[in-house]
């Protein structure tokens, strides 16, 4: 599924396959506009191999109750998730090119 808009960050989907791995171990949440560019099988990996379960289910959780709390538009919100989530995990950086 794609989605094209007029966002601060691009992400570079020639990059993704090389970070599958890593996000498939990653014990947190993982921005919509990564995991809607995922393949099948490995968004259906995410989480699957984390050490704590429960964190990662309450990582997942409280994120989509922020997210729903913020009163953000969808664009809006999109930017601010992966804003946050690069500040979070800079390893993934160069997923994205940021669009001035």
């Amino acid at each position: 599924m794609q989605f094209k808009r007029n966002l601060k960050y691009s992400l570079c989907e020639d990059k993704l396959e090389d970070y599958y791995p890593d996000l498939i171990m990653l014990d947190d949440w993982i921005p919509f506009v990564i995991t809607s560019n995922l393949p099948n099988e490995v968004l259906f990996d995410l989480g699957k191999h984390v050490k704590n379960k429960k964190t990662y289910s309450d990582r997942l959780l409280r994120h989509k109750i922020e997210n729903g709390q913020s009163g953000l538009g969808l664009d809006e919100l999109l930017e601010n998730e992966i804003h946050v989530f690069l500040e979070k995990y800079p390893k993934f950086e160069p997923l994205f090119l940021i669009n001035e």
